[in-house]
């Protein structure tokens, strides 16, 4: 049975803005970043059977769902018979979790790692497969994308329709401000609620449907026991009629179970579950919390706007102590409010200012070792990584007072982001200082293929060379030579 509410009308006074925001950001989504997927998937089914993969691949597949996802690999062999190698295909290349693992295999060559590489290449020119929520290595980032996605029209038009009437309804009800709120932390709440109540790690998910059961559930929340008219529709009966929203929030709820326990059209209910949860008592919070305005409920709450930073205080000490000159209390601020918020450039870039005052100091150095690393992780540093160099290769010091881990890891970086320009000088300070670390030869190995890739064969040539006579009897230095003796 559909349920609809149909308590409120739109307010021509207060527009549901928010709700409309959020429909026009789906549809782009969903038309304009997603639309090339299916192009995107074809291409790489394609590919991947040209380059005769699945030969190599097939039974390594098998064998590795058979050691950890052992419910795919009875689905696929129940039906072997009827599978095409299309659509085995399918299932082999959006298994991410598949494509980490080959890499530990002895067999796993340099000719196979550069097919491996091309068909990479080509599926992240997919925005679905590169947002796409996985189970077995989820994240902030995509579980907000996820939310804006969606699997085909249908998908979209039914998830928009109940966007919009529940949407409008909560913004009306709530403000906008907590509307927003409630509908993102409905959506990262179904998203975890999916990921633990899923039967394998190896799931994946997508679509706003839990950000709009969020919504659902928030109606619900917010009307408690009150009689709430509803617009409903079984099979060729259609009428409406009053409820409580509390029990409707419950019929929700037993509807996304069962269909759970009983379905296997893969859809997400669990997801819906803990959407509904997650706006329920999101909304029951924002109601009945101590507010500090009270507006009647068809006004939006209005709230003052003022700085809620927990560290705001800290920070403007710091900076008052740094004007006043008072250098020592100033470092001490920064980097307390550092090792709070590691994440903040203004931090990092306030205190280096203060250390280089002393360059040839150890905690200058030590500042400088973690403003490198945490470029690693964070491309904003990257600015200030280029002065930090700069500034050490400048006062004579030179990259000798980093870690030998520290240079490789931006190196690495570095080449991976295709900037071999800049790897290089680094390459060779590690190669001439650092020749017995464990992690030079694979920093190498990256090194020779990018080059080649560029076209630059005579570095490839040098690094290869080195590979296979300094590390001969390693995986790395046989492929190196392996490499060399092909005919270019």
């Amino acid at each position: 049975m559909l349920l609809l509410p149909a308590e409120n009308g739109i307010s021509k006074k207060n527009p549901p803005y928010l709700t409309i925001l959020l429909i026009l950001m789906n549809v782009w989504v969903f038309y304009f970043l997603q639309g090339d997927g299916e192009k995107v998937h074809t291409q790489a089914l394609e590919y991947y059977k040209q380059s005769e993969l699945l030969d190599e691949e097939k039974d390594a597949f098998y064998d590795y769902l058979l050691n950890n996802d052992i419910d795919t690999y009875n689905n696929l062999k129940r039906f072997s018979n009827r599978l095409s190698d299309r659509e085995l295909i399918s299932y082999i290349i959006i298994r991410k979790d598949f494509a980490q693992h080959i890499e530990s295999l002895s067999s796993y060559s340099l000719e196979w790692k550069n097919k491996r590489q091309k068909l990479e290449d080509i599926l992240q020119k997919d925005f679905t497969n590169k947002y796409l929520l996985k189970n077995y290595s989820p994240n902030v980032i995509d579980a907000l994308v996820a939310m804006f996605m969606h699997a085909d029209h249908m998908h979209l038009f039914f998830n928009m329709l109940f966007l919009f009437l529940f949407g409008f309804n909560l913004e009306l009800l709530m403000g906008r401000g907590k509307t927003l709120f409630l509908y993102l932390l409905s959506g990262f709440g179904a998203a975890g609620f999916y990921i633990v109540t899923s039967s394998t790690i190896y799931g994946s998910s997508l679509g706003a449907s839990g950000a709009v059961s969020g919504l659902m559930g928030g109606f619900c929340g917010w009307y408690g026991l009150k009689n709430i008219r509803y617009f409903y529709w079984l099979f060729v009966i259609f009428d409406y009629v009053k409820l409580p929203a509390a029990l409707v929030f419950f019929y929700f709820l037993a509807k996304e179970y069962i269909m759970s326990v009983i379905s296997d059209d893969n859809v997400a209910y669990m997801a819906h579950f803990g959407g509904l949860v997650a706006g329920f008592i999101c909304a029951l919070l924002f109601k009945y919390l101590p507010k500090s305005r009270t507006d009647n409920n068809d006004a939006e709450v209005s709230v003052p706007e003022v700085d809620t930073h927990p560290l705001k205080a800290k920070y403007d000490e710091a900076c008052s102590a740094f004007q006043q000159l008072e250098f020592d209390r100033a470092r001490t601020l920064f980097s307390q409010l550092i090792e709070q918020d590691p994440q903040n450039i203004d931090y990092y870039t306030k205190l280096y200012a203060l250390e280089k005052i002393n360059p040839s100091s150890q905690t200058f150095n030590a500042l400088c070792n973690r403003i490198v690393l945490r470029n690693v992780k964070d491309h904003q540093f990257a600015k200030l990584t280029d002065v930090a160099l700069g500034e050490l290769t400048g006062n004579g010091q030179g990259l000798k007072v980093l870690p030998a881990e520290t240079l490789i890891q931006y190196a690495l970086h570095l080449v991976k982001k295709g900037q071999l320009h800049q790897a290089k000088p680094i390459i060779n300070f590690v190669v001439k200082h650092y020749d017995f670390n464990e992690q030079l030869p694979k920093l190498l190995f990256q090194f020779g293929l990018a080059c080649e890739k560029n076209d630059d064969h005579t570095t490839y040539q040098k690094v290869f060379t080195y590979l296979s006579k300094k590390h001969p009897d390693t995986f790395i230095g046989q492929e190196a030579k392996k490499a060399l003796a092909k005919p270019s």
